[in-house]
């Protein structure tokens, strides 16, 4: 079984999670990680975005937990530079693995933190949205800070530091995760958990393209990945797919730039097998 499998917790989100960030308006999750409201909201770059390839895109999705070595692995070693090739033919979309408590709140394997880590992720794509889902250049250099040093979270100059460099709007970032209402961080997280189980992806990190696993990373190791779990092999996949539903209006129109060109951390290491 592996270790990064949900189980309920003692730590339920629900009573805890307002101690971690419900302090009295305005900036609440600020002043939990100890920042003015407005820090970093002037130092935001722009991103440059790939030529959009035209047609149906491929849906792919990964299931993960924030504070889970494997899901780390995943995003570095797979989707990240799978992304550099593929990101204008498909939909990616990152959805967590946890636990719905029956008082309306979620449950995390790894404890409180990692509830709010998931939070910080799904706000991030929020915030930078429309169009849903939201390009994965605009939100995923952040996560990838994130992830690469999970331990961290949340650690305030560690997130302070993801999000100047990474151009997330640390108000706005803010405003979603301290949000306790329906569209609020708590809400996300757990429609979130509650598609990933609906799903039967309780595995982190699992992969999903067009509707179906395509390969699971578990204990440092991938498994049930047919056709292969390096990139080239996920990507060729990914590129057959998306083929048979467009037909030959197929490639992207132009290649953009590399993913990893517009994350300025160098901290993050491209780590193919």
């Amino acid at each position: 079984m592996s270790s990064c499998v949900a189980i309920l917790f003692i730590f339920v989100v629900s009573v805890l999670y307002p101690s971690y960030i419900a302090i009295p308006a305005p900036g609440a999750l600020a002043s939990y990680l100890h920042y003015p409201p407005s820090h970093g909201a002037d130092k935001q770059h722009s991103l440059g975005a790939p030529s959009l390839a035209g047609g149906t895109k491929v849906p792919l999705e990964i299931h993960i937990m924030s504070k889970c070595p494997d899901a780390r692995d995943c995003l570095e070693r797979l989707i990240a530079p799978a992304l550099e090739e593929i990101e204008s033919l498909v939909d990616f979309q990152m959805s967590f693995i946890g636990r719905p408590t029956a008082d309306g709140g979620v449950s995390c394997m790894h404890g409180p933190s990692e509830c709010l880590g998931n939070v910080l992720h799904l706000c991030a794509a929020k915030i930078n949205s429309p169009p849903l889902p939201p390009p994965s250049h605009t939100y995923l250099p952040f996560s990838l800070c994130l992830i690469h040093d999970y331990r961290n979270i949340p650690e305030p100059g560690f997130v302070e530091g993801c999000a100047d460099k990474n151009g997330i709007d640390f108000r706005e970032l803010n405003e979603c995760a301290s949000d306790m209402g329906p569209d609020g961080g708590l809400s996300m997280l757990r429609k979130s958990v509650e598609r990933s189980r609906a799903l039967g992806a309780g595995t982190s990190c699992t992969v999903r393209v067009d509707g179906k696993t395509r390969c699971v990373r578990d204990g440092g190791r991938w498994k049930d990945c047919d056709g292969g779990s390096d990139v080239e092999d996920l990507v060729r996949d990914i590129k057959k797919v998306y083929r048979g539903k467009n037909g030959d209006n197929w490639g992207p129109r132009e290649r953009g730039e590399k993913l990893s060109e517009w994350i300025e951390s160098e901290r993050i290491i491209w780590a193919r097998r």
